[in-house]
């Protein structure tokens, strides 16, 4: 339980850092202050930097495909699904710009080695989408697509929009705001089954 809590203090300040300051500005000591743990303990968890911030990364990308599967599981039709993952994705964007930052520095990282590597997380969560688009293929929900192809769409779609509106201006404002509803619309007519398109 200690571990744990640990962990968490850790990956939380790591969060914090890396969206307020961008990867390279944060150094693993202030990250260790600011969990309030030694630097020991620090690296005991992790091995480096980039392990850290993949970390943190892929527990923003696991709270996103646990709602979509939540969703899945109350058997919500295929838009009202689409539409509530982005609104709630942007809503956050919206309101909390820490982590507007981060996924930002998700979709434009600083550093070229550590953009493998997200890569490879990357893969990983287009995967997991595409499960979730063959179980609606499935049932009749969407239309038949590549499913690998289709998840790298929507995710491109949403990290394009992600690092406009990460910025501090009125385009990015509208986009925070109005970047659920309209990326929703907008894969739903890509997605939606041929019998409805007619």
């Amino acid at each position: 339980m200690a571990e744990t809590l640990v962990l968490e203090r850790i990956v939380e300040a790591g969060r914090k850092l890396f969206a307020r300051q961008g990867f390279h500005a944060t150094g693993m000591r202030q990250i260790a202050k600011t969990a309030q743990v030694s630097i020991g303990s620090l690296y005991h968890y992790f091995r480096s930097k980039d392990e850290l911030f993949l970390a943190v990364v892929r527990r923003a990308f696991e709270e996103r495909l646990a709602q979509a599967r939540a969703l899945m599981r109350q058997g919500l039709p295929a838009p009202e699904i689409l539409r509530q993952v982005l609104f709630v994705y942007f809503g956050t964007i919206a309101q909390d710009p820490e982590t507007a930052q981060l996924l930002s520095r998700v979709w434009a990282p600083e550093d070229a080695a550590l953009w493998k590597k997200l890569g490879a997380l990357l893969e990983e969560y287009a995967r997991a989408i595409a499960g979730i688009l063959e179980e609606a293929m499935a049932a009749g929900a969407i239309r038949p697509v590549h499913p690998l192809l289709t998840a790298y769409a929507l995710l491109g779609m949403a990290g394009a929009v992600t690092l406009r509106a990460a910025q501090k201006d009125a385009v990015a404002e509208e986009f925070r705001r109005l970047g659920g509803e309209n990326l929703a619309e907008l894969a739903w007519q890509a997605l939606r089954p041929e019998k409805e398109a007619r």
